[in-house]
């Protein structure tokens, strides 16, 4: 007995797409099932929420001019992973001039402004964002924003490279983001 008869029937009894449109509509209900149990997750089910986060962004020895480069309540734009992002907003910036330390003679270190350095800043500036919370962190514009994610930061008259160093939902004043996530880690 051969596997396909010169009529197309396998085995002689079945016809080969019968046996196909039998096998791929068996194959779609286990998938519906196994979705609809939980075994398996799409993206409506790890999703979590959606708020604002904010993050902060380390840019470490910028040589600058102007020292009040970043304004908090102004805008800028990012790009994270080489996709640009948009606009985010600037909330809080903290910038301190470089530092050297110096080992003094009786084996006490001490830390000043690096006087070889008078142009150099580092900054921590705090960005707001919108994202989407699941299990695994933060997800905006479909980019997974994590600590050590590398960024770049751009106005009108410069663009900057850093890293993100924290990262936590924003607290609306509405309901205290019941829906964010534990800090993923």
């Amino acid at each position: 007995m051969t596997l396909l008869d010169p009529s197309g029937r396998l085995f002689g009894k079945i016809n080969i797409f019968d046996f196909g449109g039998l096998a791929l509509g068996l194959l779609v209900a286990g998938g519906i099932l196994l979705t609809q149990s939980g075994m398996y997750r799409t993206s409506g089910q790890v999703i979590q929420g959606e708020g604002d986060i904010q993050y902060t962004v380390y840019i470490r020895n910028l040589k600058t001019l102007q020292p009040n480069l970043f304004q908090p309540g102004k805008k800028l734009s990012i790009t994270i992973r080489n996709q640009p992002r948009g606009q985010v907003e600037i909330l809080d910036v903290k910038q301190t001039p470089k530092r050297s330390s110096y080992l003094l003679p009786n084996g006490s270190l001490k830390t000043l402004e690096d006087p070889a350095d008078p142009y150099g800043y580092d900054y921590l500036i705090t960005l707001k964002d919108h994202a989407l919370f699941s299990a695994d962190g933060y997800v905006t514009e479909g980019i997974k924003v994590k600590i050590g994610l590398g960024i770049e930061v751009e106005g009108h008259d410069y663009r900057v490279s850093g890293a993100i160093v924290d990262i936590k939902p924003t607290p609306s004043p509405a309901k205290q983001s019941a829906s964010a996530p534990a800090k993923a880690h």
